[in-house]
């Protein structure tokens, strides 16, 4: 299978990304499957102004972001909470693409120093996914007060790696079911 990690903080000091390259991490360690990073600080896109697929020229990393988008079979996004959602960053760049993430399962991690760990923005992110045609693991993870469960980018919060690896599972799960009736269809 093919995962794809988005990372869809923009900001100096983000946390979330510690979170991001965790999930990646523990993807990765997972046999058959094959997993890459996209990260939004790095990706840089201008603001919209064109969809992706009508767009006159579209730059290089457009186009490899959509070829990663659409052949993978999973996304786990992984975004802080920013003013109760997700980032505006993030939204910007997802709105470039629409068909790559027709029938892909999504996953959802939020991220916050807070207590709640960013539930507004898990929860408004699954229903950005349904309108771009992406199926949602029904649960999210929520990661409150990421400065006491990371430290030096090493979990120091056991508890967590296991929730972490418990969504993984399901997420996986529900990707290689929606991946196998695909291939069925086909």
């Amino acid at each position: 299978m093919n995962i794809v990690v988005i990372s869809a903080s923009t900001r100096p000091e983000r946390k979330s990304h510690q979170v991001a390259l965790e999930v990646l991490n523990r993807i990765s360690k997972r046999d058959t499957i094959n997993s890459t990073l996209i990260d939004i600080k790095e990706l840089n896109l201008p603001n919209l102004d064109y969809v992706y697929k009508n767009h006159p020229s579209p730059t290089e990393q457009m186009k490899n972001f959509s070829e990663i988008l659409s052949k993978s079979d999973g996304i786990v996004i992984v975004s802080p909470e920013h003013n109760g959602s997700y980032t505006g960053a993030l939204k910007n760049t997802l709105d470039f693409f629409f068909g790559e993430f027709s029938k892909k399962v999504f996953g959802v991690v939020s991220v916050t120093t807070g207590k709640l760990g960013g539930i507004r923005a898990a929860m408004e992110l699954q229903k950005l996914i349904l309108v771009l045609g992406g199926y949602t693991l029904p649960r999210y993870m929520t990661t409150p007060e990421v400065q006491s469960v990371f430290k030096d980018g090493k979990i120091i919060d056991e508890a967590y790696g296991k929730r972490m690896d418990s969504f993984l599972d399901e997420f996986l799960w529900l990707t290689e079911a929606v991946k196998n009736q695909k291939q069925k269809a086909a």
